[in-house]
């Protein structure tokens, strides 16, 4: 027993090791970033003569691209029309009401040991509460699938990682998620870990005291947390926690005399962010709790994310393309694909491409 004991012991400090021996990394691998991540002014410059931008694209692309390499994000505004961020959160309400009918899964404060747990195994009134939110909730519903690979925000995605584009998880919030600091890429992989970026899309206007997103401007350039088997968190192997790598990213950033900054967006605007971008959301001081309605998307490139790799399936997939993004179907629960129809019949206006 003693033995057993001292080897318990001894397995972090094992492992942490062999993470020395192994060089496990600790920066994005520089070959494989995404272009836009170290290019020049030039550069940008030269991709912008031969990229095809929609003929009403209503934002101006070189301005987009070199405050995003500055900063880790953009926001575009009025992207997404308000009526869609009506519609679909009325779907999203049907989808509370008749929560029985549906496989897909959730996130529900003090359910199920904070574990994913299925609709119908919780009641209509916990999905609706705080600290609940919807997962992939875009394998359903065709509107959420039209939001989310919207020509504005597809236009931009293709521009940042110029490689096919994969939409491949969604996050659907009634109230704000009151989350630490944090980074992405950690949590959210895929097989090149510098092929991410993230979107929220506000489906209401947001208040200050609604527990809006925060961010830290240009702390993706920062140096990456190491949780003592490198850059990703791996359950039950990494030696660091989530409490310590939210403590490193908050006194990093004062270090370096970067301010949290707050974002309150109006109903249809986007926030599209870096998949280092240290970011998180304020708590909610309104008093009854004001909502917070989002859509919060993943992004990868086919190279790094090839088949659902989120649902560990290695196969061919079924595929929706819209306006250049791909949307993988749900390998486990293909009956449920789209059975939401509410964006069937919905069209964008006058999007025309130039070369």
């Amino acid at each position: 027993m003693a033995n057993s004991s001292f080897r318990d012991k001894m397995r972090p400090y094992k492992r942490w090791l062999q993470h020395i021996l192994n060089g496990a990394p600790r920066e994005f691998d520089a070959a494989t970033l995404p272009w836009i991540d170290k290019a020049s002014t030039a550069e940008i410059d030269a991709f912008l003569k031969s990229f095809p931008v929609p003929e009403n694209y209503p934002y101006d692309l070189k301005e987009k691209l070199e405050f995003w390499q500055k900063n880790g994000y953009i926001i575009l505004e009025k992207a997404i029309p308000e009526e869609w961020c009506d519609k679909l959160w009325e779907e999203v309400e049907y989808t509370y009401d008749h929560h029985k009918e549906f496989g897909m899964k959730a996130l529900v404060d003090k359910v199920n040991n904070n574990k994913d747990v299925p609709l119908r195994d919780v009641s209509a009134e916990k999905l609706r509460g705080i600290g609940a939110r919807l997962n992939d909730y875009h394998q359903a519903s065709v509107a959420a699938k039209k939001l989310l690979s919207h020509s504005n925000v597809a236009t931009f995605l293709k521009a940042i990682f110029n490689h096919d584009v994969v939409a491949f998880q969604t996050l659907v919030f009634k109230y704000g998620s009151q989350q630490g600091a944090h980074q992405d890429f950690p949590w959210v992989t895929s097989g090149i870990p510098s092929h991410l970026a993230a979107a929220w899309i506000a489906l209401e206007d947001i208040d200050a005291d609604s527990g809006p997103l925060f961010y830290f401007p240009g702390s993706h350039k920062n140096q990456k947390f190491d949780f003592g088997n490198g850059i990703l968190h791996k359950g039950g192997e990494s030696l660091r926690n989530p409490y310590q790598f939210e403590q490193y990213l908050e006194k990093t950033n004062a270090e370096k005399g970067i301010p949290k900054q707050t974002l309150i967006l109006k109903k249809g605007d986007l926030l599209v962010w870096h998949a280092a971008l240290a970011h998180g959301g304020l708590p909610i001081t309104s008093n009854p709790p004001k909502t917070r309605k989002s859509l919060v998307v993943h992004y990868s490139t086919k190279q790094a994310y090839p088949t659902p790799l989120r649902f560990g399936s290695h196969e061919k997939p079924v595929e929706f393309i819209n306006n250049g993004i791909s949307i993988y179907g749900h390998p486990q629960r293909p009956e449920e694909e789209n059975v939401l129809k509410m964006g069937e019949t919905w069209q964008e206006e006058n999007v025309k491409v130039t070369q």
